[in-house]
């Protein structure tokens, strides 16, 4: 009898709190915000690929969730990688998982708000945003970025020049090179 109302009520706290996780996201969504969307292993690597990416890059992921790109691009490419992320609770994460990997000699995880970051040293951007998020990012990127940087954007666009665009998974990801 206990074993059947514990199994009752946890999932009723799990309905709870799947609850509150989804209306949190729907306030995101309704304010035009991004929300943390773990982008799948295989859409991560069709976009580092578009970046040609060279030993000497180094990458920055505006709004970096997990740290699962960084982590793609310092294993495969060896390269640098930075992360800024506003949320401490993914910040944490991302550590974790590239504590983990054996690659904080490569990666920097900033918890931060990208809008307030310098980001003068990257010479690949990459972002997962909302529409709303990278129309206000454009005039920073604009400023502060080098020409010949690139910017992966997946399923958002930005008024740059389009070099490439790809299907990665169920969205496409646009290549800009800064001129």
């Amino acid at each position: 009898m206990h074993l059947t109302s514990d199994l009752s009520l946890t999932a009723t706290a799990f309905a709870g709190l799947a609850a509150a996780v989804l209306i949190y996201f729907l306030f995101l969504l309704a304010r035009n915000e991004a929300v943390f969307i773990p982008l799948p292993h295989e859409t991560i690597n069709k976009m580092l690929m578009m970046a040609e990416i060279e030993n000497e890059d180094v990458l920055y992921d505006l709004g970096s969730g997990d740290g699962r790109i960084l982590i793609a691009a310092a294993r495969r490419y060896g390269i640098r990688a930075v992360g800024i992320e506003k949320s401490k609770i993914l910040c944490w994460l991302s550590r974790r998982a590239i504590a983990r990997s054996g690659l904080e000699d490569k990666i920097q995880v900033v918890n931060a708000d990208f809008f307030e970051h310098d980001l003068s040293g990257a010479t690949v951007v990459a972002v997962y945003l909302s529409q709303k998020i990278n129309d206000m990012l454009e005039p920073k990127l604009r400023k502060e970025l080098k020409g010949g940087t690139r910017i992966l954007s997946a399923d958002h666009t930005f008024n740059f020049p389009e070099k490439y665009k790809c299907k990665t998974g169920h969205f496409w990801t646009r290549l800009y090179v800064l001129s």
